[in-house]
């Protein structure tokens, strides 16, 4: 039997880059836009509850100068309610692992990496999670249900007891992107989902689709480079003042148009990727093993439904 270690080996130290690349965990520019808004805030309770005023109060009018005032109540607000959706993950560092990764034999510190991840799996989970095409019990809210039709239901709130608590710009039959000149246009999708000032500031697509957004902008040049995911390291273009970015948790044949002002990510503040200490296994009869988990707590909230938008059926090849 030949030996496996010959005698050069035996006496040197191998070369080992210190530096671990993950090649399996992506970053999400919806994530980033909200952080760079302000939009990502702590909140406590027994449930996410936010305000919204789902209806006109109708009672403008026309009167004569002399003409007696009838003063009305009229009910306009409500609350939209989200449970909070639990996430966790965790992670074990087993006696051999602890015994070889010491001294001048450890290349990276395990314990740490692992730590890191933990919570690098935790968010990859999330975001698989976010662009999801069914909701989960479980889950966070979706963007497609967020972005849900006139028989939709979000935060406790339906359509039928809320007219404008939907989102009209929902495409599920065009498969050929353009910029102008159809319903089904990539100008008519915005202006659909356009509220007064409020409208969409971020579309995020695959990365196929993103190539044809900047075959189709590549005449005019509108490539956003100063924008703030651009100096995160997301390669942009600009439609109309709105971004648009490749995100690869996005599902295939999927565009989201969001108006980032109106959403916001809640979470817990006790539970904001919270990572607990390396605990011992023992009392499970591994007593030199250790444990340590990362939690997350809330949700993500819309407080106008009317201005995101989404497509589900494009086609880059056409």
């Amino acid at each position: 039997m030949a030996l496996s270690i010959d005698e050069a080996n035996a006496v040197s130290s191998k070369y080992f880059d210190k530096t671990i690349t993950s090649q399996v965990y992506d970053e999400s520019p919806l994530w980033t836009r909200l952080k760079n808004k302000n939009k990502v805030t702590w909140d406590g309770g027994t449930q996410i509850q936010f305000p919204i005023r789902y209806k006109e109060a109708g009672v403008a009018e026309a009167v004569g100068p002399r003409s007696q005032i009838a003063y009305q109540a009229k009910e306009t607000r409500t609350a939209a309610v989200l449970d909070w959706a639990y996430y966790v993950t965790k992670g074990i560092i087993s006696w051999d692992e602890r015994t070889k990764n010491t001294g001048k034999a450890q290349i990276i510190n395990l314990i740490k990496d692992k730590t890191q991840e933990m919570n690098d799996d935790l968010f990859e989970k999330f975001a698989d999670d976010l662009y999801a095409t069914s909701q989960g019990s479980l889950n966070i809210q979706t963007l497609n249900t967020i972005i849900g039709t006139t028989s939709s239901t979000y935060a406790g709130i339906s359509q039928s007891d809320a007219t404008e608590w939907y989102s009209p710009a929902i495409d599920t039959s065009t498969t050929r992107l353009v910029l102008y000149g159809t319903s089904g246009s990539l100008s008519a999708m915005i202006n659909t989902a356009t509220f007064g000032k409020k409208m969409p500031d971020l579309i995020i697509t695959t990365r196929n689709l993103f190539s044809k957004a900047e075959s189709l902008l590549e005449p005019q040049k509108q490539y956003s480079g100063n924008s703030d995911l651009a100096k995160a390291g997301f390669s942009s273009v600009k439609f109309h003042d709105v971004d648009i970015v490749s995100d690869a948790h996005c599902p295939t044949s999927a565009m989201y148009l969001l108006c980032t002002d109106m959403l916001e990510m809640r979470y817990h503040p006790d539970f904001n990727f919270k990572v607990s200490d390396w605990g011992s296994l023992e009392q499970i009869g591994f007593p030199n093993a250790l444990a340590k988990s990362v939690s997350w707590a809330g949700n993500l909230v819309c407080r106008m439904r009317k201005v995101q938008g989404r497509y589900s059926a494009l086609d880059y090849t056409l």
